[in-house]
């Protein structure tokens, strides 16, 4: 009754009131879709997305700093331990190790956006290393075939057979681990870096799957005790060369991590500089595609999928001090800070207005909140691995054993999180009309 009511109503309505009430209701139809259909054809300005890209720049440049910063503070404690050798001194490097890694972990969002960046890198992180090459190792080392210095052990030798040559080794100086690595052309010949210092500061892990990381002794670094693990040493000589290589490699480490802190300054020229005020799509192009792909084929592929797949110790990323859990976390945590544009550290960031997050939101609501949702999840799954490690359950070199159903599938789950993480960050790419290419494709310019 009440609808009929309503139709005789209308129809009492003179044809000037009907036509005046039925164009009001188009005017409050047009109120509603005119935004929507606007929102749904907006584009990011330029102004907004070079927005974007400088707090980038400026993040990137803030972690790096704190890198650069964490591996002055190691060198202090590399210095303590050589003068001091002590189990006290060499305990206090090896923390120092583990927090130089959690700033640097964190850049690594940086890495395949930018081919300065990548190449880079190898001085930096290159892992696996045959650690034979360095120093003793078991009987159960097994050393690389295709590397013919795998048991070199520079530490241990007087000479090295180098293009016809023999070398001296009598001393350990930066031209001669540098002239190693450009020698070799072999990729497991790794004398620089993290992952080098790891292996000085504890030794080969020769428990496999089991628990335990290296357990090298103090006294592998004190010139009046000098040991080679359980056996007492000749002489001197293999403790001293090891505190050279320590102290050596850790000058080179501070030196690369400031030169790559000055390469996002926002002096002009650099490639901070120019990726900022070079073609937006491009620069958009390098960010995403960074972070899309350590989360998929680096971190989720390379370092979880691949460890998983073989069982193998060795394809743990830290292998020597088992602190594999951290270096993923902060992997992890770089994409996802990169993406909401924050860093926690000594050098704190915080540009939420200006992150790719805000851009996503602002223009892609639906897909935004896909994103979220993923960073989410992924932050879960990795925690859980995490936590294994710092309540020492399980570490990593545990978790990918082949009779370990329940840690398989902790990883397992987080490389699923992590490969459909990536995928979002692809369509927003798309929906921001890029269609992502590797650094090689786009050429040197913009950096």
């Amino acid at each position: 009754m009440l609808d009929c009511r309503r139709r005789s109503m209308q129809d009492a309505r003179s044809p000037r009131e009907r036509k005046a009430h039925s164009g009001n209701r188009l005017t409050l139809l047009l109120l509603f879709v005119v935004p929507l259909l606007f929102a749904c054809s907006a584009k990011p300005s330029e102004s907004e997305k070079r927005a974007v890209l400088a707090a980038y720049r400026e993040q990137a440049y803030r972690v790096y700093d704190d890198a650069y910063q964490s591996a002055q503070l190691l060198y202090e404690q590399v210095d303590a331990l050589v003068n001091n050798p002590s189990n006290e001194t060499l305990l206090a490097a090896r923390q120092s190790w583990r927090a130089a890694r959690v700033p640097y972990s964190q850049t690594e969002a940086l890495r395949f956006g930018h081919w300065f960046v990548d190449e880079w890198e190898a001085r930096v992180n290159s892992w696996p290393i045959d650690e034979g090459f360095i120093d003793y190792v078991d009987d159960s080392y097994l050393a690389s075939e295709t590397n013919a210095w795998a048991r070199a052990n520079i530490i241990g030798s007087d000479s090295i057979a180098v293009a016809g040559r023999e070398v001296p080794l009598n001393y350990i100086v930066f031209k001669q681990l540098q002239m190693f690595e450009s020698v070799a052309d072999i990729e497991a010949v790794v004398v620089t870096g993290f992952h080098a210092l790891e292996f000085m500061l504890w030794g080969q892990d020769t428990h496999g799957n089991a628990r335990g990381a290296g357990e090298r002794p103090w006294t592998d670094f004190s010139l009046e005790h000098c040991t080679n693990g359980k056996f007492v040493a000749a002489s001197e000589k293999p403790c001293r060369k090891r505190g050279e290589f320590l102290k050596t490699v850790s000058v080179l480490l501070m030196r690369h991590l400031q030169e790559m802190r000055e390469h996002w300054g926002a002096g002009e020229g650099t490639p901070g500089d120019r990726l900022v005020r070079g073609d937006i799509d491009t620069g958009l192009n390098r960010m995403i595609f960074g972070l899309s792909a350590l989360s998929a084929e680096e971190l989720a592929g390379e370092r979880m999928q691949v460890a998983l797949l073989t069982h193998a110790p060795e394809e743990e990323q830290d292998c020597f001090s088992d602190d594999t859990h951290n270096s993923l976390w902060y992997n992890a945590k770089g994409i996802e800070n990169f993406y909401y544009a924050r860093y926690e550290g000594y050098s704190s960031f915080h540009a939420p207005e200006r992150s790719l997050s805000a851009l996503a939101k602002r223009y892609y609501p639906e897909l935004a909140g896909e994103l979220d949702q993923a960073f989410t999840q992924t932050r879960v799954a990795m925690q859980a691995i995490r936590e294994q490690g710092e309540s020492h359950q399980q570490f990593v070199d545990q978790l990918i054993a082949p009779d370990n159903a329940a840690g398989n599938a902790l990883l397992q789950s987080a490389i699923d999180r992590l490969q459909a993480q990536a995928r979002l960050l692809n369509r927003l790419a798309r929906n921001l009309g890029i269609e992502l290419m590797a650094p090689a494709a786009l050429g040197t310019a913009a950096q």
